[in-house]
């Protein structure tokens, strides 16, 4: 019987060290806006929270639209300007990092169909070292500006969750 509970026991250590690794990463609160219209780009925030060792996100995909980019939004000549991450996003050893609007943000452009309030949608996050992470992200109203509980929160003096994504001045590489 000792032998039994033994086998059982490492049986069981090895499957949680193989699943930890992933596990250390959670993503919250992820969330999108409704389509507008004809609109062609679509755009979605989230927290990443690292239980772990220090990741870095490194990509981004999704079924959902021609591209599918890590976003962040600059200042130059007075103008807020997207653009498109270049090397990843370091997410800090026990740390974490908001994808929300005026910050970093998930950009899908070239909608293949608008997206629509109360549907959820799937894009894949890539990290470094915790490999793909799958994140369901709910559709929210058109004028939403986060979850429950987030429309309050400061995104600085512009208000940011109001910007027409679509108009901006996007950059890629």
């Amino acid at each position: 019987m000792k032998k039994l509970f033994a086998v059982i026991a490492t049986i069981t250590s090895l499957f949680v060290v193989s699943s930890a690794f992933a596990a250390d990463i959670e993503i919250k609160d992820a969330w999108s806006k409704a389509s507008l219209g004809q609109v062609r780009n679509g755009v979605a925030f989230l927290e990443v929270v690292n239980h772990g060792d220090a990741d870095r996100v490194v990509g981004v995909r999704s079924d959902l639209a021609e591209k599918t980019e890590l976003h962040t939004h600059i200042m130059a000549n007075n103008v807020m300007k997207m653009r498109q991450v270049e090397g990843g996003i370091e997410v800090l050893m026990h740390g974490n990092v908001m994808f929300k609007p005026g910050s970093y943000h998930v950009m899908l452009m070239g909608l293949k169909k608008p997206l629509a309030e109360g549907e959820m949608i799937k894009v894949t996050l890539e990290f470094e070292k915790a490999g793909d992470v799958p994140v369901m992200i709910n559709v929210l109203g058109p004028l939403a500006k986060g979850p429950a509980g987030m429309g309050d929160m400061d995104h600085g003096e512009m208000n940011h969750g109001e910007m027409d994504h679509d108009k901006m001045d996007h950059k890629t590489n």
